[in-house]
């Protein structure tokens, strides 16, 4: 099968307020309890949140899925399944895609240990689910990120315009989520989530816009990329976890990865307006 990065060949003709209102309905739901339930000191760990918390990460999959079977299309779980063979061609782009991710992340570190302080490891037990949630929170939500929105958008507005919309929908996805993790931040948490969310993601939308261009529009390579960025966040140390100190620790991100994003787009401009 041959992966072409067009709205048809993803999704055939499903509606994109078909595939918003269960992504978003079924996340928010799952997760709103929470938002409530989670004590204002933090997020404390309990099984019925950690169900709730997957199955609500699943939410623009199950999304995609619905709507690909509803227009008479199966490609969605076929597009994932990409052969080995194809895997050479698809590292010229996901190397460099992900070496500009990982630079922006060295680089957020240096500014960060300037701006405030000593970096810190985040809990051990933290660490161990770098091993298991990334796939979960990659395999969640990538087909429908970049298996039906945005192949849709391309087909409407282009490239650049896509990626940036898909970044800011993604971002306020995460809205309850980031709630539920950040609440400890208290006057700070809006700035918090406005860079770790629309901010930071929408620069990774970027990276990941023309990633998906240059693999023919290959579900495998975004899942990667997307298991790599939240590995970073669970398991890579930080400086500052909540208040200002957690939103100069975003900035700090948000500046090398939008620095990246501008970088790829100066230097690779014909891939994102063709």
């Amino acid at each position: 099968m041959t992966d072409h990065p067009t709205s048809r060949s993803a999704t055939g003709a499903a509606p994109l307020p078909v595939f918003l209102a269960i992504t978003f309905g079924w996340a928010w739901g799952l997760w709103g309890y929470w938002v409530v339930a989670m004590p204002p000191g933090g997020l404390q760990i309990s099984a019925p949140f950690i169900v709730c918390a997957i199955l609500g990460g699943l939410a623009p999959t199950i999304a995609a899925l619905v709507v690909s079977a509803a227009a008479g299309r199966g490609e969605i779980g076929r597009r994932l399944l990409v052969p080995l063979r194809r895997w050479r061609g698809h590292g010229a782009a996901l190397g460099p895609a992900l070496l500009l991710m990982l630079a922006a992340v060295a680089l957020s570190l240096v500014g960060q240990a300037l701006l405030i302080g000593p970096l810190r490891w985040p809990d051990p037990a933290l660490v161990s689910m770098a091993l298991v949630w990334p796939v979960l929170a990659a395999l969640g939500e990538e087909p429908g990120w970049r298996g039906v929105l945005l192949p849709q958008l391309v087909s409407r507005f282009g490239l650049l315009p896509a990626a940036l919309v898909v970044g800011i929908v993604w971002g306020l996805w995460h809205l309850p989520a980031d709630y539920i993790a950040l609440k400890g931040y208290g006057d700070w948490f809006w700035a918090a989530f406005v860079l770790n969310g629309p901010v930071v993601l929408t620069a990774h939308s970027i990276l990941m816009a023309w990633l998906w261009k240059r693999t023919s529009g290959s579900l495998s390579a975004a899942v990667v990329y997307h298991a790599a960025i939240t590995a970073s966040a669970i398991a890579g140390p930080t400086a500052g976890s909540d208040g200002l100190p957690g939103v100069l620790a975003a900035a700090a991100l948000a500046v090398p990865l939008w620095s990246a994003a501008g970088l790829l787009l100066v230097f690779r401009w014909r891939d994102f307006r063709a």
